[in-house]
C-alpha cells in the first residue's frame, strides 16, 4: 500500500487540478465517499445529531461537505466554526455559504468558552476537520480545547484525512490529537495513519477514491509502504518437489541456558516451509536441543563454559559454506569467542539474517557490514540498534525514520526494526510500515520466531527485502489470528506464534 507525506500529497492534488478537475469537485468527491463510510461503519443517520468542527484548510471543508450530506439524509446538524469566514480557502468558503443559505446552524468560535459542551456530549456523530496533513505544529487554544472536548464525548468520531493533531508524516501527536473511530482518507493513506502513536488514533482507516487521476497515483514513487496481504508473495509447491528445492537453513547460536533461542528459530524456519534445517550449537545444549525438536537436525561444537570456543570456529564456518542461508544470533551470548565468530560469519557469502547477541557483538565491528558482498537482514529491537548506531535508544526513538533509513544505506542492509509498527529499511531509502501484531508479541523469544521464519525465506530463495516483509507480515498475523482464537495479550507465548503460521499461510492464501 502505497503511502504519501503532506508535500507529495499536495503535489498530487496540484496535478489533478492542472488536468482540469476543480479543487472543489474532488472536495466533493471526498465528502460524499466520507458520507458512504459514514453510513457503511455507523449506520442510518436519519435522526441522529452531527457537530462538525471546521478548521481553515480544505479539511475544513470537506467537513462542512459533509455536514450538507448529513443534514440532507436526516441528521441534525450543527457547525463549529474555528476560523473566521475571510480566512477560508476558496472551496471551503463555498461550502460554507452553502451551509448558511441551507439554513444549518453554527458558531464562530472565538474562545475556548464558545463551546457548548453539553452538546458535542449528546452528540451521536462528530465531524472532525480542524487540522489536515500540514499539521507541524504543538495544537493550543480554542483548537485543543476542540480536541479535548471531541475525546470527552461518546460520540462516533470520524477524521477527516488524518485526526486533527496527528502529523501526517510520522504519526506524532503534536500535543493533543482527536482520537477517530474511523479515518476517511484521501487517494493514498499517511504514514501517520500506521505509525504509533497516530495509529492508535486513525481508528478504521479508509482508503477513498476522489478522482485523482489513475495515472497521478500509478506513477507516485513513495518513501512509505504499508505492508498489506498486496505486498505478500507466497509461492506454491509443484506437486514433484523435494526437499532440496526449498533450502538448507543453518541456525547458529545458543549457549548454556539459551537453548530455547535456537529451538524456537528452528522450529519456526520449519513451519515457515525449509526444506532442511540444521542448528549449529554449543555441544552442552545438545540434549536439549535434540530433546526438544525432532525435525531438526544439529551440529554440536565442542565449547567453553557453554559458549562457542575460539578453538573451533573453523568447524562452524566449515559447516554453514555450503548451506542456502544463515540464521545468526539468537541465544549467541556475548563474548570474546562469539564477537570473534561474529565477525567470522559475516565473511560468509550467503544470505544472511543477524539476530539478539549476534546484533550486539556486531556492534563491536559493525563497519564491517560494507565488505559484504551477499543479502544481509539484521532484525533489532530500539535498544540493540541503539548499540549498532551508537546512539541512546532514546534519540534512536525519537528520529527512527531517519536513522533507520540513514542506518540501511550506509551498510547495504535489509533493517528490520522490531517494534509495534515495525519498519523495513532498505538501502534505496524506502521504508515499509507492518500492519500486524499485537502487545502479545512483547515477551522473550517473540524475535527468534521472527528471525527463523525470516531465514526460511531466505534459505528457500525469495528475494531479501520479501523475505523480511513475509516474516515480519506473517509473525503479526500469526500473533493476531491466535488472540482471535482466544489466546490473551498475557497468555501469548512465541510457541503459540510458531503454532498458527500454518493458519497465518492459510489465512492468506484463502
Amino acid at each position: 500500500m502505497k503511502l504519501s507525506v503532506a508535500e507529495q500529497m499536495r503535489q498530487m492534488d496540484r496535478k489533478a487540478i492542472e488536468t482540469g478537475i476543480p479543487d472543489i469537485v474532488l472536495m466533493e468527491n471526498a465528502s460524499i465517499k466520507s458520507f458512504y463510510k459514514i453510513l457503511e461503519y455507523y449506520g442510518e443517520v436519519n435522526g441522529a445529531l452531527a457537530v462538525a468542527f471546521v478548521g481553515a484548510g480544505n479539511n475544513g471543508g470537506d467537513a462542512l461537505a459533509i455536514s450538507r450530506h448529513l443534514y440532507n439524509n436526516g441528521a441534525s446538524v450543527f457547525v463549529y466554526m474555528l476560523v473566521e469566514e475571510d480566512k477560508l480557502n476558496p472551496s471551503p468558503k463555498t461550502n460554507f455559504e452553502i451551509i448558511k443559505n441551507m439554513g444549518i446552524e453554527y458558531k464562530l468560535v472565538e474562545n475556548e468558552d464558545d463551546f457548548n459542551e453539553e452538546l458535542v456530549r449528546e452528540a451521536d456523530i462528530i465531524i472532525d476537520g480542524i487540522f489536515g496533513t500540514g499539521l507541524s505544529r504543538e495544537v493550543g487554544g480554542k483548537f485543543k480545547k476542540a480536541i479535548e472536548l471531541i475525546n470527552s464525548s461518546p460520540a462516533f468520531v470520524v477524521a477527516v484525512d488524518i485526526p486533527s493533531g496527528i502529523r501526517a508524516d510520522t504519526g506524532e501527536i503534536m500535543g493533543v490529537a482527536v482520537e477517530a473511530d474511523l479515518t476517511p482518507t484521501f487517494a493514498l493513506a499517511k504514514p501517520g495513519h500506521f505509525l504509533y502513536p497516530g495509529r492508535e488514533y486513525a481508528g478504521n482507516v479508509e482508503v477513498v477514491d476522489i478522482s485523482t487521476p489513475r495515472y497521478v497515483v500509478d506513477d507516485f514513487e513513495p518513501d512509505f509502504i504499508a505492508i498489506d496481504e498486496q505486498e505478500i508473495i507466497l509461492t506454491y509447491r509443484d506437486a514433484t518437489a523435494h526437499k532440496g528445492n526449498f533450502g538448507h537453513l543453518a541456525i547458529v547460536g545458543g549457549s548454556k541456558g539459551k537453548s530455547g533461542a535456537v529451538i524456537m528459530a528452528s522450529k519456526a524456519a520449519l513451519k515457515m516451509g525449509v526444506g532442511l534445517a540444521s542448528a549449529v550449537i554449543p555441544e552442552s545444549i545438545n540434549t536439549a536441543f535434540e530433546s526438544s525438536i525432532l525435525e531438526a537436525m544439529s551440529y554440536p561444537i565442542k565449547d567453553v563454559d557453554g559458549f562457542f570456543s575460539d578453538e573451533y570456529i573453523d568447524k562452524v564456518l566449515e559447516f554453514v559454506a555450503d548451506k542456502t542461508a544463515i540464521c545468526f544470533g539468537m541465544g549467541l551470548g556475548i563474548t570474546e569467542s562469539t564477537k570473534a565468530l561474529t565477525r567470522a560469519i559475516l565473511q560468509i557469502n550467503k544470505p544472511l539474517i543477524i539476530d539478539a547477541d549476534g546484533l550486539n557483538c556486531l556492534s563491536f565491528f559493525v563497519d564491517e557490514l560494507k565488505n559484504r558482498k551477499a543479502p544481509t537482514v539484521l532484525t533489532p529491537h530500539p535498544k540493540e540498534f541503539s548499540r549498532l548506531t551508537g546512539k541512546p535508544t532514546k534519540d534512536v526513538l525519537a528520529d527512527r525514520l531517519n536513522i533507520v533509513k540513514d542506518f540501511a544505506k550506509e551498510y547495504g542492509v535489509i533493517l528490520v526494526l522490531k517494534m509495534a509498527d515495525t519498519l523495513i529499511a532498505t538501502p534505496d531509502g524506502k521504508i515499509y510500515i507492518n500492519t500486524t501484531g499485537n502487545q502479545g508479541l512483547a515477551t522473550g523469544g517473540s524475535g527468534d520466531v521472527l528471525s527463523g521464519m525470516i531465514g526460511a525465506f531466505l534459505a528457500e530463495g525469495y528475494d531479501t527485502l520479501q523475505a523480511a516483509i513475509n516474516g515480519v507480515y506473517l509473525h503479526g498475523l500469526a500473533a493476531d489470528l491466535a488472540v482471535e482464537a482466544g489466546i490473551t495479550y498475557e497468555s501469548l507465548t512465541p510457541t503459540d506464534i510458531i503454532g498458527f503460521i500454518n493458519e497465518a499461510i492459510n489465512f492468506l492464501r484463502s
